[in-house]
């Protein structure tokens, strides 16, 4: 029986030591910070027993960690909470300006700010104030002050103040833009103007948007334009009018198409093949499987002559840094605005001008490259040439690259090599005529001269951007830091992560402890959080 006891005392005392061992483990582990990657307005949320909290750039905590949830806006005294699975809106001081009692509430981007209730919508101020209560199945976005709402399958129209516009009476509010609100009542479409008073009474089988001062209007099948006003400014008698650019939309009817102007005057009635865009104040047309130039005027200015076949998908006819390039007798060659002929009809393939005014061009199997006044810079005798490009191919840069055995270099816009061929690849950074350089797997940087200002051995340079004071976040060996324009390391390569630059400061990891520092690489908050 002794013997018994003894064994139950031993068990109780090593179960003791064990948990009192564990506890303190356990409760350090849940008393862990981990902090966000940004401060906003002055502030940092961080995690703590799973709860949210806000830190300034001190270190001290102003917002304890309550909430399941803290969501920040520009506005530097509203923060959006959730506590017990409602939301609310709290100071930066911690002080409870709306008590989280809504199943959901916006950030506060806007002011009114939406708020739901029991699938109930209302709107409150951005001061906390309630201005209508929740009572609505659905309020939408403001627009010049006003918003519909829905009641009962009904809309109406509410001000940001509160008040009623309109009682909800209405089958369908479709927009409110420019200062318009379009209707639908008994599956006609009509308009109101802000206060709530009848522009258009509901005659129409649809109305749009407004862009421009114009909306689609639709009647019997066919589409015209209206005004804010009411007034009609193009008829509804084609089967189509497009999206404006540069101060014009295609017009179709019957197949063909013309334009009509932003101030609704008819540029030229459909009578084209095919029309592209405006650009430098000419449209290319297809008139009898030929192009020409339309002016805005609606003339004419440059004959359809030009065929329509082009060799690479991404090729137009479009005006780019006042040239076209255009095919005559299956040869490319380049005009201006005038019509003049810039280049002669006698190359193969010639590419689109980049914003350099650069473009690449192809004949007898080789290639060269031509400016946008027509000046021939290389003729056609590299193997590969291209143009620098971004990964989402828009064109950059005012060097050429070339290929020689497999190898990348560069030519710069006079034609003369900068970068012999030696790289496996180039790219442009899009500042300061940097460039990115790849070989073997790493990466370096080269000025716009070619100049070695970092030898390729990094695993990745990422892009200058002004928000992260121009300093491009760097990897070596697996290890974060940040370098400047100039190719000196501003922050060395030490982080496990990095993020990117807010308010000055920017989010570091390292060795599992997180902290920010300044764009000097001082350490403001110390990394002593997780």
């Amino acid at each position: 029986m002794k013997n018994y006891i003894k064994f139950v005392l031993c068990i109780g005392i090593l179960f003791g030591l064990l948990f009192s061992t564990s506890q303190p483990s356990t409760l350090a582990a849940s008393n862990k910070k981990i902090l966000k990657y940004q401060f906003i307005n002055g502030l940092v949320t961080f995690k703590q027993n799973k709860k949210y909290g806000l830190m300034d750039k001190k270190g001290k905590v102003v917002v304890q960690p309550i909430y399941q949830q803290i969501d920040q806006s520009k506005r530097t005294n509203l923060i959006r909470v959730k506590k017990n699975n409602l939301y609310g809106f709290i100071n930066q001081k911690g002080k409870v300006l709306v008590k989280p009692q809504y199943n959901y509430a916006d950030v506060g981007f806007e002011n009114p700010i939406t708020v739901i209730k029991s699938k109930k919508y209302g709107l409150i101020s951005t001061s906390g104030k309630t201005i209508v209560k929740p009572k609505y199945d659905e309020i939408s976005n403001f627009n010049s002050g006003i918003a519909y709402f829905i009641s009962k399958g009904k809309y109406g129209v509410i001000s940001n103040k509160g008040k009623m516009i309109l009682p909800a009476t209405y089958e369908k509010i479709n927009y409110i833009t420019g200062g318009v609100i379009t209707i639908c009542q008994n599956k006609k479409y009509g308009m109101l103007d802000k206060k709530g008073k009848v522009i258009v009474e509901p005659t129409y089988d649809y109305i749009g948007s407004f862009e421009h001062g114009l909306a689609h209007i639709k009647l019997n099948g066919k589409t015209g334009l209206i005004d804010t006003k009411g007034k009609i400014i193009v008829k509804p008698k084609y089967d189509r009018i497009g999206s404006f650019f540069n101060g014009a939309a295609e017009i179709v009817l019957n197949g063909k198409s013309g334009f009509v102007s932003s101030k609704g005057r008819i540029i030229s009635e459909p009578i084209f093949e095919d029309v592209y865009v405006f650009r430098k104040g000419l449209a290319a047309v297809v008139q009898d499987g030929k192009i020409g130039y339309l002016s805005t005027t609606g003339q004419m200015v440059i004959p359809a002559q030009f065929e329509t076949e082009y060799a690479m998908e991404y090729d137009t006819p479009e005006f780019w840094q006042n040239a076209a390039v255009v095919i005559k007798n299956g040869k490319y060659g380049v005009i201006d605005t005038q019509g003049k002929v810039l280049v002669d009809f006698t190359y193969d393939w010639i590419g689109p001008f980049n914003k350099y005014g650069l473009a690449i061009i192809y004949k007898d199997q080789k290639y060269g490259f031509i400016t946008v006044d027509g000046k021939v810079v290389v003729q056609s005798k590299y193997n590969y040439l291209r143009l620098p490009t971004y990964a989402d191919g828009e064109f950059s840069g005012d060097f050429v690259i070339f290929k020689e055995n497999n190898k990348e270099g560069a030519l710069n816009c006079k034609g003369k090599v900068i970068i012999k061929a030696k790289y496996d690849r180039l790219d442009p950074f899009e500042h300061k005529g940097l460039i990115k350089v790849t070989e073997k797997g790493k990466y370096g940087m080269l000025s716009s001269s070619g100049k070695v200002l970092l030898k390729p051995k990094y695993d990745n340079i990422e892009l200058f951007y002004k928000q992260n004071y121009y300093l491009a976040a760097i990897n070596y060996k697996g290890k974060f830091g940040f370098v400047n324009d100039k190719g000196n390391i501003v922050i060395k390569p030490q982080y496990d992560r990095v993020g990117d630059f807010h308010e000055g400061l920017v989010y570091v990891k390292k060795d599992g402890k997180t902290g920010f520092i300044d764009k000097n690489g001082k350490v403001v908050l110390k990394l002593i959080y997780n």
